[in-house]
């Protein structure tokens, strides 16, 4: 075995952390509406919402480490004893932490922290696979970046920022931070805002990689623009978080740096306005790529959408109309599935495509086509129902008294969140079982690993390429 039935074996796990994302956010909309069986069985948001997090952080990071070893196969060729040893020990580290933190979510123990609610002992088995994967990439890939495309540099950020941030993310434990509560918050916030840029930079490194792959052409990961962004990318990271701080008695130079760095977005969005442009002119892609580059598509669009909301919410005074309202909701779910998740389909699309075939139903077939529009139509009444519910909240909070009557808001709001969740989660279960189905015969060896290993071999080091 060379590793690719490992890889195969990761990106099962995430597919599968994909459906209990979906599963446990639909049920805790479900448990949000009072229904009457969770609420006797104990189910609420305080079981469900921690799970919903926690999985949806899983998928992420577990898509973009899935790419990753795709290039490392494709670039350096089969792992070698010792590497797959590595690979093998964190992928069992993390999916004995995944049973372990949604068994004891479920059961209520909870440490009540965002996006790290599970015991610190499941930290530290996630922690200890991080740092082998770590010394996987690094064995293959050498720390010298000269001469490398953007999204090595974006991969080789988001690995050790992640590193950082993670560690950061737990001073809570140290009585110095808990017994005080501003600093925890300030604490909390910047972690959380880097651990996130972590995963980003891992993500869209992912998409950067894919997209030469599909194009057979590196020239724009080795750009001036692609590493530009990966600058203002890599700042974000560290600073953007402040508009989650503004209400915080903080140094007023920390609320300053923090949205000085937050309008430099408006680089980026301008990056993307002109790509939304340029779709408009290209050409079909062939019907074995159709999935991956409309999900790629759709990824472009959605982040023109979440840059224009982020820098709405940055400026300060929007920022203390809406924050605590269903607009940061819909702002983290919509950076969530529109960008995270429909840049990781797009890529992980590419890898089944490679793997299972450009033939196979499951990346060329009518109804996963179909399922692409779908969960871009149920997203837009998604976001746009927890949007306009937390603007109504916020105007309310503005205006007090003399605020407008939003109560028709307030009662459709719950159907629209529930119907369109439920048609949102429905499609994006049916791509991951495709997928799955597409994806298992694969590890349990119905192919040989050669072929295996041909599928992700880089396009020009195939024979007769």
């Amino acid at each position: 075995m060379n590793g690719s039935r490992l890889l195969v074996g990761l990106v099962l796990f995430a597919l599968g952390a994909c459906v209990l994302t979906v599963a446990s956010g639909s049920t805790a909309v479900l448990a949000y509406m009072g229904d009457e069986p969770f609420s006797a069985a104990g189910l609420d948001l305080r079981n469900l919402r921690p799970v919903h997090e926690t999985c949806a952080v899983a998928w992420t990071f577990l898509g973009g480490v899935a790419i990753v070893y795709l290039y490392l196969l494709a670039r350096f060729g089969p792992l070698s004893a010792a590497e797959r040893r590595r690979f093998a020990c964190h992928l069992v580290l993390w999916v004995a932490a995944g049973i372990g933190i949604v068994a004891t979510l479920l059961a209520g123990k909870t440490s009540g922290r965002e996006y790290l609610g599970y015991h610190p002992a499941f930290s530290a088995m996630i922690f200890a696979g991080w740092l082998l994967f770590a010394w996987n990439f690094f064995s293959r890939q050498k720390p010298l970046l000269r001469g490398q495309p953007a999204h090595v540099y974006m991969w080789v950020a988001g690995i050790a920022v992640l590193v950082i941030a993670y560690a950061e993310g737990h001073l809570y434990l140290l009585d110095a931070v808990s017994d005080r509560p501003l600093r925890d918050m300030a604490i909390q916030w910047k972690s959380n805002g880097v651990l996130v840029g972590s995963f980003n930079q891992i993500v869209y490194g992912s998409l950067m990689y894919v997209s030469c792959r599909m194009k057979g052409d590196e020239s724009y990961a080795r750009s001036r623009t692609a590493f530009a962004l990966f600058a203002v990318g890599l700042l974000n990271t560290f600073a953007n978080y402040g508009h989650h701080t503004y209400h915080l008695p903080q140094s007023p130079w920390i609320h300053w740096i923090a949205f000085s760095v937050s309008m430099l977005e408006v680089l980026i969005l301008a990056k993307v306005f002109a790509d939304l442009v340029a779709l408009r002119k290209a050409a079909p892609p062939a019907a074995d790529l159709a999935v991956p580059v409309a999900f790629a598509r759709s990824a472009t669009l959605w982040t023109f959408l979440m840059l224009a909301l982020a820098l709405a919410i940055s400026v300060p005074p929007a920022n203390a109309m809406i924050h605590g309202t269903h607009v940061v909701v819909a702002h983290s779910m919509g950076a969530m599935i529109g960008i995270d998740a429909m840049i990781l389909f797009a890529a992980l699309g590419y890898l089944v495509r490679e793997l299972a075939g450009t033939g196979h139903p499951a990346i060329r077939g009518k109804r996963v086509r179909l399922a692409v529009p779908l969960v871009n139509a149920s997203l837009v009444v998604f976001w746009l129902a927890l949007l306009a519910r937390g603007l109504a909240a916020g105007w309310m909070r503005y205006a007090g008294p003399s605020s407008p009557d939003f109560s028709r808001i307030v009662q459709v709001f719950p159907y629209l969140f529930l119907v369109s969740g439920a048609v949102l989660a429905s499609a994006i279960a049916w791509i991951d079982g495709c997928w799955a189905a597409a994806l298992a015969p694969l590890l349990w060896g119905s192919r040989r690993t050669g072929e295996v290993r041909e599928a992700v071999e880089e396009p020009a080091s195939r024979p007769g390429a």
